[in-house]
């Protein structure tokens, strides 16, 4: 039976599917045919069948500065698919395969580790310091992935639920640096990532959580998240905000994801003495910090965070969702096919969005 389902799968792959394909080095991108990729020995080949974009994409997309600098030697070179969140139909996959069966429903962790190294060997895979990403992007009809990389999804699990599978992990990796129960947060930074965090704060049962960030908009996704009291700073002084909210004390735990500096700096002023600070977002300029008031008086305790723990959070994130603790499907606002991708992407930089889907 097994045999007969390859057969008939591998006979309905097309040679050529249509793909949102980054093709020079300037804004923009082309949605055009292309081959279907063929698969190694420990390859799996995916009908895909929800994506969702992702800030690194709208970097490539815009090619700003972080793509120029960072592109080739985070990804590869040009031409090359755009993408990397994703969720589809298992339809093939190499001999030496033995994690996945044609049929099973699957996303995807990004960062492939070498297994070898002495950060994986150290329980830090996520880290690795030979990390490789895939060998071509996914917004395609069809997309290569590593055995490594494949997870499966629940059966309660839909397929636009699995193409946040991998944001989603980041904010379950972010959050579990640090223990909020029954304390204060502040989340600063409102995007997709910024609202998977507050919906895992809250399940962990945070006494109160602050969301600051300059968008109306994502402030009121924040609120449906379930933040407590919501901060636009071009507006409100958040610092003084949140200080006359906890008696002058300030938030126990601060996560930091918008990158912008001001912000960052406003984050460790409004951050409580012996606070933890986690810090997601990515500064655009190096960050300039009092490091006696900010961090070294103050008892302050940092993190860096990014990626997932492989394949810890995977494990944690599937707990959340099957035992109906966080949802995540709200924080989709929009939807596109692949041939709207200028759409798409245009509402996305405007970021009037929560997350955003392209459906082939």
């Amino acid at each position: 039976m097994g045999k007969s389902l390859e057969r008939l799968s591998e006979m309905a792959i097309p040679d050529k599917m249509m793909a949102i394909i980054k093709t020079e080095e300037k804004r923009g991108a082309e949605y055009r045919e292309t081959n279907v990729p063929a698969i190694g020995p420990n390859d799996v080949l995916i009908k895909v069948r929800a994506c969702a974009i992702c800030g690194t994409d709208i970097h490539i997309y815009q090619w700003n500065k972080w793509a120029a600098a960072n592109m080739r030697k985070a990804f590869s070179g040009l031409p090359r698919i755009m993408g990397h969140e994703f969720s589809g139909e298992v339809v093939k996959i190499g001999g030496n395969v033995g994690k996945v069966k044609i049929g099973d429903r699957v996303s995807a962790e990004t960062h492939i580790a070498c297994g070898q190294c002495y950060l994986c060997r150290t329980g830090n895979e996520y880290n690795c310091q030979q990390l490789k990403r895939f060998k071509d992007g996914i917004f395609g009809e069809y997309a290569v992935i590593p055995e490594y990389s494949a997870e499966k999804l629940g059966d309660n699990v839909s397929y636009e639920v699995g193409a946040l599978m991998e944001p989603f992990g980041v904010a379950v990796h972010a959050v579990g640096k640090t223990a909020p129960v029954g304390d204060t947060v502040a989340v600063i930074g409102c995007g997709p990532i910024g609202l998977l965090m507050i919906k895992v704060i809250k399940a962990m049962g945070a006494a109160k959580i602050f969301a600051s960030d300059i968008s109306d908009f994502r402030l009121n996704l924040a609120k449906k998240a379930g933040a407590d009291v919501l901060i636009n700073p071009s507006a409100t002084d958040p610092v003084k905000t949140v200080r006359d909210a906890t008696d002058g004390l300030g938030a126990g735990h601060v996560f930091e994801n918008s990158g912008n500096v001001k912000a960052a700096k406003q984050a460790f002023e409004l951050l409580r003495r012996c606070g933890t600070m986690v810090m997601t977002g990515l500064p655009s300029e190096p960050l300039v910090l009092d490091a006696g008031s900010d961090i070294v008086w103050k008892g302050a305790k940092i993190y860096g965070s990014y990626g997932r723990d492989n394949f810890t959070t995977w494990e944690l994130a599937k707990g959340l969702l099957d035992s109906g603790k966080v949802e995540i499907a709200s924080i989709i606002t929009n939807r596109f096919e692949f041939k709207d991708y200028r759409e798409a992407f245009d509402v996305a930089e405007r970021g009037l969005s929560g997350k955003i889907l392209l459906i082939p």
